[in-house]
């Protein structure tokens, strides 16, 4: 049989087991479970007192180490078609990195054809459930950092203006547009996402796996993608509401991709915080990283107010260099939500905080602080 007599321990054992026992063929993997409950039951049966049990299983060891000592099985054709796959796919995605016009249809059905069939090679592959997930977003990285790309192309391409009187026959020409840092640092976090992810997802799929916590390996790499996805998110959010007709159709499903976006990394992020061997203090931090990433990403989504010249009678003198540097009046600063601060200095280093140093600094504390 390949049950287990009730007993809290044996189930906890157990589960532990079929998690870390995944990299292992399927035949040996239950063959060795098999042999494993009924060592179990006779363990159960044998032990008159909680003590003994204990003791038991503690003589028992990991279920890691069990799976480490059947040796790592080699990689299988599948798993090795789907990596191949991966560390190729940026060379599709290529086509809509480049910095040139956008492509064409021909170009868009090469990029999602490949991307599903890799993502097809990917889901038939045996892996863990983080290993998994990382071909996954391999495979799809490329397409939606591709498309992203194009996107603000559009969008920043139209900008909001407004005049503002600057005496007689001239007018002061601003415009609201992405913050300069945000459009620097989120456009290589697509590149990143794009031609990253495939890269790193086939090298894992490459080798063989040791058995490992799943939960730590998603919620790391949540943490690690928090940066390059909140930078993206936020550039794309605030260039669909810079006035294009382009960006006032997209801003909903914009905003809805952004919010599954950040819900998918909080989830992931937060599996660190009830995973057993991290200490408190990280734990904290790592909540305050889940937490703040959000905010960071409203924060830096907002706009900034550019001076855009002069608007005067033709003939007219051209002003003097001293109107050119005068400060941006109130009246029209871009607008953004009450609790947001004005400044926008005050916005950009908040936002880098909470979206790039925090997740950054709690990965690095996850990874010194297991026990």
């Amino acid at each position: 049989m390949n049950t287990v007599k009730q007993s809290a321990a044996a189930t906890e054992w157990l589960a532990r087991f079929d998690r870390v026992a995944s990299v292992l063929p399927q035949a040996r993997r239950g063959e060795l479970r098999q042999e494993l409950a009924e060592h179990w039951d006779a363990l159960i049966a044998e032990s008159t007192s909680e003590e003994e049990l204990a003791a038991a299983v503690a003589r028992l060891g990991d279920p890691a180490d069990i799976v480490a000592a059947e040796g790592l099985p080699p990689v299988s054709p599948a798993r090795s078609r789907a990596a191949l796959g991966l560390l190729l796919l940026p060379l599709t995605g290529l086509l809509y990195l480049a910095p040139a016009l956008p492509p064409g249809p021909p170009s868009v059905a090469l990029v999602v054809l490949a991307s599903l069939v890799v993502l097809a090679m990917v889901l038939r592959a045996e892996a863990t459930a983080g290993t998994r997930a990382l071909g996954v977003l391999g495979a799809l990285a490329p397409l939606l950092a591709g498309l992203g790309g194009i996107l603000d192309r559009v969008f920043q391409a139209g900008h909001l203006g407004t005049h503002e009187p600057a005496g007689p026959g001239r007018e002061l020409q601003y415009v609201w547009a992405s913050d300069s840092w945000v459009v620097g640092l989120g456009q290589p976090a697509m590149l990143l996402l794009g031609l990253g992810l495939p890269v790193l997802a086939g090298l894992r799929l490459r080798r063989p796996e040791t058995p490992g916590d799943t939960r730590l390996f998603l919620g790391r790499l949540a943490l690690l993608l928090t940066p390059a996805v909140g930078l993206a998110a936020a550039l794309l959010l605030s260039g669909a509401r810079l006035g294009t007709s382009v960006g006032t159709l997209l801003d909903g499903p914009l905003l809805v991709v952004a919010l599954v976006c950040g819900a998918a990394l909080l989830a992931a992020g937060g599996l660190l915080l009830v995973r057993p061997g991290i200490v408190l203090a990280t734990k904290v931090l790592v909540a305050a990283a889940v937490v703040a990433a959000p905010v960071g990403v409203v924060l830096l989504a907002q706009h900034e107010t550019r001076f855009a010249g002069v608007v005067q009678d033709a003939g007219a003198e051209p002003p003097p260099d001293a109107m050119r540097a005068q400060a941006v009046p109130d009246s029209v600063l871009a607008p953004a939500p009450a609790w947001v601060p004005a400044d926008q200095g005050v916005r950009r280093g908040l936002g880098l905080l909470f979206v790039v140093a925090l997740p950054l600094v709690a990965t690095w504390r996850v990874g010194g602080r297991v026990r």
